[in-house]
């Protein structure tokens, strides 16, 4: 099924219920993905299914990346994370064909999402009871591990996600 748009054709046909995650930076979208672990959640949910439209055109970036979730609604919580990498992204959460726009943003706190980096952190210690905690240091663009200080360039947050 696809739909004329001005005389081009979409790439992937609309969805009904879903997430739509738009621009994002060109070649970028498997790092999205990555992030939100959404290769283990459709596998999971065997009716869910994730499209990847990557260096695709756009008026506001030049080239643009675009992640379409049918059937399963990205939490907020999760795009605000993904606002600390790529701040453009906008989220469009579908629901019976209606569509709620949600403007991501930087969180002050993330809890028990990112691993810290330091080895040596009690947050990755597996006998201890601890849930790593970071506070983000917005004007530095840096997360500040709450046990050990360590800090985390935005940059570097996919590397250190727990899916």
């Amino acid at each position: 099924m696809t739909e004329e748009r001005e005389g081009e054709h979409l790439l992937v046909s609309r969805i009904e219920d879903g997430t739509v995650i738009d621009h994002i930076p060109d070649w970028k979208a498997e790092t999205v993905t990555r992030v939100l672990g959404l290769d283990r959640k459709a596998m999971m949910k065997a009716n869910a299914s994730v499209a990847m439209l990557q260096n695709v055109a756009s008026r506001q970036l030049g080239r643009k990346d675009i992640v379409k979730v049918d059937r399963w609604h990205v939490k907020e919580g999760d795009a605000d994370i993904l606002c600390l990498v790529f701040p453009s992204i906008t989220v469009n959460y579908i629901t019976n064909g209606s569509v709620a726009k949600y403007s991501p943003s930087v969180p002050d706190l993330i809890h028990g999402r990112i691993r810290c980096p330091e080895l040596s952190c009690i947050s990755n210690a597996e006998r201890e009871p601890v849930t790593s905690e970071f506070v983000t240091l917005k004007a530095d663009r840096m997360l500040q591990c709450a046990y050990c200080d360590t800090l985390l360039g935005f940059d570097s947050v996919p590397e250190h996600v727990r899916t």
